[in-house]
């Protein structure tokens, strides 16, 4: 047994170093001695011996090396003469070729056998193509992905947490582990959330509207406007196809933040993007300043034809809110037909509160609720009763939503929990009670939570910024603007995990 280890050895060493010593011996012509004759012989066929195999433990098995060993009457002899000894490069290369190809097979079906028992979506070929072994890195990051949906289900957020970094960690093209990490540590963790979608804005360029508008939804809803800020200029600039939903989130977070830096460096950007939006920048600056005659000025009778569809938006607004409502419905009736449905009953139901004609307002919120109850409906009348409260619309809506029997669902969740919050707004504490009632027979939300929420609306909470909340609720866009807009407090820390439920879900 100790003989054929040692072949084996001197085979694997052999092969390389007699194969060399001959082809240097076949480049000389004979001016050097044979490298594996013994040069006491004549150096005839089958008359030389073979020192090459002297030290093996059987010469036979140096015919795997050099197969001009044979075997005579008188022994093991060279079957050649010495100008004729040559390499066999080719037997080499077998056995060479085939130790490596039986190692590369054993090792790969070792690593698909482990990764398959450890549960890893691979087949063979994942494994054994080199081009393919980035799949190695998606299933591992799809395994992550799936004990991190089961932990979310047995709410065990620390853990998912862990299974989700470890999924965006071993596939970073994994765009939906990277999203779904960044908006579960948008509440607990929000440093690190940003990190996350910074990252993912870098990594997936494609994907980049859909990145910067979760991003904004998870920074407005914690009160970060300096960071919305930065992320709508950059968008702005960028020419992003949804500039204005870009521009009224910069507009924003100005009037929160009271910082107007990036609106005058925008207002004297050379960038065209930034031109087309030049008539509002000047008007929100001016307002800013108080300059509000030359403000009102420039609403009605500047030149706004190359701003973009919020430019309207933003010009009907502003002249409701400065007390100019004729003129603003006016402006609106003119060019009304730019906005989609959504964005024109939002203004006319702003400017009929702000001008106290209750019977309109009425009127018009009895024809969105006259048809069969919407979750459009439902979100657009609750940002306008947490704009302008409204008892006897609140019950309208309330009414319909009861007869409607809408359920508690993930579709619906943003819809219900907007018309908590306008019952809130309102003081309405029956018909707080009942939607909260609703909601955690449906769902793992958390009574003290919803507790809070409540005590937050009757001034009882020592929170004095709805910021405090909004990342655990999950309310549409436009109902986020509203409340933070009606409660813009004084910098708070949002609530942890502990304290309140990151995202809403429903019971089995």
């Amino acid at each position: 047994m100790t003989g054929i280890i040692a072949d084996f050895f001197r085979l694997a060493g052999g092969l390389l170093y007699w194969n060399t010593r001959k082809s240097w011996f076949q480049l000389r012509r004979g001016r050097s001695p044979c490298p594996c004759q013994s040069p006491s012989d004549s150096g005839r066929a089958l008359e030389t011996h073979c020192e090459a195999c002297l030290h093996w433990a059987s010469a036979a098995r140096f015919r795997r090396v050099c197969p001009l060993l044979v075997k005579t009457p008188q022994g093991w002899r060279c079957s050649a003469n010495t100008a004729d000894v040559r390499p066999f490069w080719g037997r080499a290369f077998g056995y060479y070729g085939g130790a490596v190809a039986t190692l590369y097979l054993t090792a790969v079906l070792t690593v698909f056998i482990f990764l398959r028992v450890v549960g890893y979506p691979v087949n063979v070929f994942h494994v054994a193509w080199p081009p393919a072994w980035h799949r190695l890195g998606e299933a591992r990051g799809w395994f992550f992905m799936e004990k991190a949906r089961k932990a979310f289900a047995a709410n065990h957020t620390s853990e998912a947490l862990l299974y989700l970094s470890n999924a965006y960690e071993f596939d970073p093209s994994n765009y939906t582990a990277g999203l779904t990490l960044a908006k579960t540590l948008q509440s607990g963790q929000p440093v690190l959330s940003n990190r996350v979608y910074e990252r993912l804005l870098h990594e997936h360029p494609g994907r980049r509207e859909d990145t910067a508008q979760e991003w904004f939804r998870a920074l407005l809803a914690r009160g970060d406007f300096e960071s919305i800020s930065t992320l709508a200029r950059d968008e702005v600039l960028a020419a992003s196809p949804h500039s204005s939903v870009w521009m009224r989130a910069l507009i924003f977070a100005a009037r929160q933040s009271h910082r107007y830096d990036t609106l005058r460096a925008l207002r004297d950007s050379p960038a065209p993007a930034a031109q087309v939006w030049r008539p509002l920048l000047e008007t929100e600056l001016l307002l800013a300043s108080g300059r509000t005659a030359e403000a009102r000025s420039l609403l009605t009778a500047g030149d706004w034809s190359r701003v973009p569809a919020y430019g309207l938006y933003y010009q009907v607004s502003e002249l409701t809110e400065q007390g100019e409502v004729y003129a603003a419905l006016d402006l609106l009736g003119r060019n009304g037909a730019t906005l989609d449905d959504e964005t024109r009953v939002t203004l006319l139901l702003a400017a009929y509160a702000r001008q106290g004609a209750h019977a309109p307002l009425e009127r018009l919120a009895g024809q969105l609720l006259g048809q069969k109850l919407t979750l459009p409906v439902i979100k657009i009348l609750s940002a306008q009763l947490i704009r302008y409260p409204d008892q006897a619309v609140l019950d309208q809506l309330h009414t319909h939503f009861r007869a409607e029997h809408i359920p508690f669902n993930t579709d619906t969740a943003g819809a219900v929990f907007s018309l908590l919050c306008a019952a809130g707004v309102n003081a309405d504490w029956p018909k707080f009670g009942e939607l909260r009632a609703l909601i955690t027979e449906h769902s793992n939300s958390s009574t003290a939570f919803l507790s809070a929420v409540e005590a937050f609306f009757r001034g009882r909470s020592s929170a004095t910024r709805i910021t405090a909340f909004l990342p655990a609720l999950p309310l549409p866009l436009e109902v986020n603007y509203a409340l933070i807009a009606r409660y813009p407090g004084s910098n708070v820390p949002a609530l942890s995990p502990a304290k309140g439920p990151a995202t809403v879900k429903l019971k089995p």
